[in-house]
C-alpha cells in the first residue's frame, strides 16, 4: 500500500504526505527539488516521478529520522554542514551529500528560496524562506504541534535565538509551511514561540506529562507548545 498522499498547494508545487509527516516537492525547469523525506515506508522515488521526469536534488531542513528516511532512493541531497554530524549520529550516509550555506538562494523553475539556519531543533536545521510567495519552511522548528527539545542534538538557548533571528524577518513571509500538525501556520506564531522558550528556560513555565511515553515534559504558552 502506498503510503503517500499528493495535494498540489501552487503551481509546480506539491505537498506529499506520509501519516504524520510531510516533505514538499518544487519542480522547475531543469531540476526538481524535494524538501525532506519523510519517514521512508515506501517508494518515495517513484511517487515523485508520478509528478516529474526530472532530476531531483533533496535539501534537508533537518535529519531526524522523519525527515529523511527515503534519502538513500536519491542521488544527490543537500544539508547545512553543521547537520552533517547529527546526521551521521542517526545512522545517515550518503554518497551525494553536499553542504548548503546561509544566505544561499536557491532556484527552481518559479521559486527562489533563501536558506536560514536555524540551530536548536537539530544543530544544522535550515528554513526556507520563498519571499516573492511569502512563505517559509522551516521543518519542525515551527509548527502548531509540540516542538520537540529534548534529548541528543537539542539546544534551547539557540532555538531562542533562532526564533528571534526569524521574528526580525516576520515581514517577508506571512504563511508557515509545517512538517507536522496543520499544513498552514500564521507567521504571527512566532512570538509565542519566542515567550514559551523564555519562560521555560527562566523556570517560569509548569509543565505537564508529555502525553506520550517520552522522557520530558509538555510546556505551554499560548500558542506555543514545547517538548523539553
Amino acid at each position: 500500500m502506498n503510503p503517500y498522499t499528493i495535494e498540489p498547494f501552487d503551481k509546480d508545487f506539491y505537498v506529499i504526505d506520509e501519516g504524520g509527516v510531510r516533505c514538499f516537492l518544487v519542480i522547475g525547469t531543469d531540476r526538481a527539488l524535494l524538501i525532506d523525506t519523510g519517514f521512508g515506508k515506501g517508494d518515495l522515488r517513484a511517487t515523485v516521478e508520478t509528478l516529474t521526469d526530472l532530476p531531483v536534488t533533496v535539501i534537508q531542513t533537518h535529519t531526524d529520522g522523519d525527515h529523511f528516511g527515503a534519502t538513500s532512493q536519491f542521488d544527490q541531497v543537500l544539508m547545512h554542514p553543521s547537520e552533517f554530524d547529527y546526521y551521521a549520529s542517526k545512522g545517515g550516509r550518503h554518497p551525494g551529500m553536499k553542504p548548503v550555506w546561509e544566505g544561499e538562494q536557491i532556484v527552481c523553475g518559479r521559486y527562489t528560496f533563501e536558506v536560514i539556519l536555524i540551530p536548536g531543533h537539530t544543530p544544522g536545521s535550515i528554513a526556507l524562506l520563498e519571499e516573492n510567495r511569502r512563505f517559509l519552511i522551516g521543518g519542525d522548528s515551527l509548527q502548531a504541534g509540540a516542538i520537540f527539545m529534548f534529548g541528543p542534538g537539542r539546544n534551547m538557548p539557540a532555538y531562542l535565538a533562532s526564533m528571534r533571528k526569524l521574528e526580525a524577518r516576520r515581514s517577508a513571509f506571512d504563511t508557515i509551511l509545517a512538517s507536522h500538525h496543520e499544513l498552514n501556520v500564521p507567521a504571527d506564531i512566532l512570538p509565542d514561540l519566542i515567550e514559551a522558550a523564555e519562560l521555560q528556560m527562566a523556570g517560569k513555565l509548569q509543565g505537564g506529562p508529555s502525553g506520550r511515553d517520552l522522557p520530558c515534559q509538555l510546556y505551554r504558552h499560548k500558542r506555543a507548545s514545547l517538548l523539553v
